[in-house]
């Protein structure tokens, strides 16, 4: 009887320090696809991405599909992996899986749109008969949006909305799949500690030989790179469904097992508000050629708002 791939998914938000966490991942033995299918270095990642150009390509195609894009705050409608609109992308993925990863019982991938788009991942993987697990890289949500600002023209709100779409969605849709939570701050900090308790959580078998993993990572973990910082205090000007979010995700780093109940209650509870309160905004997807509407609409708002009220 054939042994059973297993895949691993790295999930986590844009510029939450999954590329380091997938080439660490990399080096325990998870194949990431050929070298010429993988994403090379960018000035906003100078040690490289480690993402499938294929996987990344077909999840930008899939999102616009869907009248998204990967800054959209707002959330997919529930069910929407079963639409007759994806079923060409169902098909493409799962061929785009077979031709890429057959014959390797460890691999794994990492492209954050992943986090929008995990429904149809964990079909696709059930009908291919491999086993998934995810790997939750957490950073703290005042850093990813700091940076997301620097990077792209949106702004901190925008940024901090796309952050807690990405992590609450990745959360509710994975919620009974075997997950481990990694924190950046430790992985920078004491990388080997934090993927070895990873890595025990997923049942994930360590190298034997430890010098190549050793002297790459040792290499590869570059502090110096890290231009956004923050600490607690930072955390008071947070929203609140964010700044719970993120203390949520916290805790989760500092266990050494599975998840418990109290843990999918919490993200449930917070899903569902968030998914009950995106209901106000639905309306301004319709037409979007560049969905990007939280702003335009908010702005339409203001001003409506100040012309009404004669503030300057």
């Amino acid at each position: 009887m054939a042994t059973k791939a297993t895949a691993v998914c790295i999930l986590g938000m844009h510029r939450s320090g999954t590329s380091s966490v997938t080439r660490a991942i990399s080096l325990l033995g998870f194949y990431l696809g050929s070298e010429a299918n993988l994403m090379g270095p960018g000035a906003d990642n100078p040690e490289g991405f480690w993402e499938h150009t294929e996987i990344c390509t077909l999840q930008e195609r899939l999102l616009q599909q869907l009248n998204r894009r990967w800054d959209t705050p707002l959330p997919l409608p529930e069910g929407w992996q079963q639409t007759e609109m994806v079923r060409p992308f169902r098909e493409e993925l799962k061929q785009l899986v077979a031709s890429n990863f057959a014959g390797h019982t460890s691999w794994a991938w990492k492209d954050p749109r992943s986090c929008l788009l995990m429904p149809l991942w964990r079909e696709i993987l059930a009908e291919l008969h491999v086993d998934l697990r995810c790997l939750f890289v957490v950073r703290s949500p005042i850093e990813v949006t700091n940076s997301l600002a620097r990077r792209d023209p949106i702004s901190v709100n925008h940024a901090m909305g796309v952050w807690f779409n990405y992590c609450i969605t990745a959360l509710k849709d994975t919620i009974d799949v075997p997950t481990a939570f990694l924190s950046y701050d430790t992985f920078i900090a004491s990388w080997e500690t934090e993927l070895r308790r990873c890595a025990d959580i997923l049942n994930l078998d360590w190298l034997d030989d430890e010098k190549t993993l050793h002297e790459t990572m040792q290499a590869f973990i570059r502090p110096d790179l890290r231009h956004n910082r923050s600490n607690r205090a930072d955390l008071a000007d947070v929203p609140l469904p964010a700044r719970k979010l993120y203390e949520t995700l916290v805790a989760a780093c500092a266990q050494t097992a599975s998840q418990g109940n109290c843990f999918k209650r919490e993200v449930s509870e917070l899903a569902a508000d968030f998914h009950a309160y995106a209901r106000f905004f639905e309306s301004d997807l319709q037409g979007q050629a560049r969905p990007s509407p939280i702003n335009r609409t908010f702005s339409r708002w203001r001003k409506s708002f100040r012309k009404r009220f004669s503030i300057n």
